[in-house]
């Protein structure tokens, strides 16, 4: 679904995998830049940028390449967000040092398609080395309590207005979280230098990655004790899935789902 540059290139599967190099990234955001559709009228991004404490002696800080339009048909994003976020999982992120932690679900899957060519590009250096850890991964249908897949909205990259977009939606809460030096969790896919795929990855169509467990997402901690996530899914990802994580043969678009089949911006 994820338009890949160059340096993420190396670290695609064949299609069916799951998502490579799948974690959590520990930090605190310092500032982004959100492309627009002039900028890049394909696949544009918003680079949000962040400190953590393995890397904080490089020049150059991490990156979250974050996905504000769908390369498919229907180029629509979803979004939600939960202000107040509760959940076990919570506790289990408070344990984490800062840096990048490969899941144990990931670092335990048989059958990787992975080559010295692969890792090569992959800065093991920048990565906790924790792949015992008890956190899971997260999945939108399958984690309790995660993600209340009939809240979502479903949204344009730009439109005309106030409020209506996903760059409307994201800045504000990005920008809260740097003045507000709040701790950063995101779960995504590492290519070394930084993240993406921080969005659902399952409900794809077979010729992309698709795996359960796998799911992107961004959680902050502020200073008060909150929590706030936000989950991003592409419009055309359908549900349920089975435990590969494909779309089964029942199932529907989110936009369908949410009553957002016809759009304009497809």
């Amino acid at each position: 679904m994820d338009a890949l540059f160059d340096t993420f290139a190396d670290l695609q599967l064949k299609p069916g995998s799951s998502i490579p190099h799948y974690g959590v990234w520990v930090g605190q955001p310092t500032r982004y830049t959100a492309q627009t559709l002039q900028q890049d009228p394909t696949s544009p991004h918003i680079y949000l940028y962040f400190t953590d404490s393995p890397s904080s002696s490089s020049s150059k800080e991490p990156e979250a390449a974050i996905n504000v339009r769908s390369t498919d048909n229907d180029h629509r994003l979803v979004f939600w967000l939960t202000r107040n976020f509760t959940n076990p999982i919570t506790s289990q992120l408070d344990d984490l040092d800062e840096g990048f932690h490969l899941l144990s679900e990931y670092a335990h899957r048989k059958n990787r398609s992975y080559n010295s060519h692969h890792h090569s590009h992959h800065h093991e250096s920048r990565h906790n080395n924790d792949a015992a850890t008890t956190l899971k991964g997260l999945d939108f249908i399958r984690t309790p309590g995660l993600v209340d897949i009939k809240s979502g909205s479903v949204l344009p990259t730009e439109a005309k207005g106030s409020n209506n977009d996903i760059l409307d939606k994201l800045e504000p809460i990005l920008t809260d979280a740097i003045n507000q030096k709040a701790a950063m969790y995101i779960f995504g896919s590492s290519y070394g230098s930084g993240i993406h795929d921080i969005h659902m990855n399952q409900g794809s169509a077979p010729s992309y990655e698709n795996g359960i467990y796998d799911d992107g997402a961004l959680l902050f901690k502020f200073a008060d004790g909150h929590w706030e996530a936000v989950f991003l899914a592409f419009a055309s990802q359908r549900i349920p899935t089975n435990d590969k994580g494909e779309y089964e043969q029942n199932s529907e678009s989110l936009a369908a789902i949410l009553g957002q089949a016809n759009s304009s911006d497809q």
